[in-house]
């Protein structure tokens, strides 16, 4: 068994795991970000971007940078049933940066997001690496188990979050 340890261990490299990561190490934390596939080229539930997310990449200095991807902006949604014409959603009166959702592929996205995290020393991310379970002690969770092309992984961090854990424990009280 490998074990590795490092302050924080993010389970599952989608958008909210990426993004963790790289504010953490942009901070200095050391974070190892755990995805089960190989890449991300696979279907995803959403391939859009909303103003929220994008105000947080404008503050993070990456905006431009991403809508140099390719992409498609929406300001609108508008529906047609019959001879009733709605609009369903109007992005142009939010109070952002951004009067539109973004519509891109999550592969571009999150390779994106890996790319720019990736230039931060602390940040690492292992591919084809599948959480299997929680490390508990004393009814706080410590750790994970994971299972790698490597072979398996197991250790103490001091956090572990993602969409299929849903688990954080942050027992470093300068890590909340």
């Amino acid at each position: 068994m490998d074990t590795v340890s490092v302050r924080c261990c993010i389970a599952g490299a989608g958008p909210a795991g990426v993004i963790l990561g790289l504010l953490l190490s942009r901070a200095g934390v050391e974070v190892l970000v755990l995805e089960k596939h190989a890449d991300f080229l696979r279907d995803f539930r959403g391939d859009t971007i909303h103003p929220s997310t994008l105000e947080v990449m404008y503050e993070l200095g990456l905006l431009e940078e991403l809508l140099l991807l390719p992409h498609q902006k929406v300001s609108q949604i508008n529906a047609q049933f019959g001879d009733l014409a709605l609009t369903v959603a109007d992005f142009n009166h939010l109070q952002t940066r951004c009067h539109f959702v973004v519509l891109m592929p999550q592969w571009d996205f999150l390779n994106f997001l890996t790319l720019e995290a990736a230039r931060y020393p602390t940040f690492h991310l292992r591919m084809q690496a599948e959480v299997t379970g929680l490390i508990e002690e004393k009814e706080r969770v410590v750790g994970l188990n994971a299972i790698s092309s490597g072979g398996t992984i197991g250790g103490t961090y001091k956090s572990g979050c993602g969409s299929r854990w849903m688990a954080l424990s942050c027992p470093d009280p300068g890590l909340t």
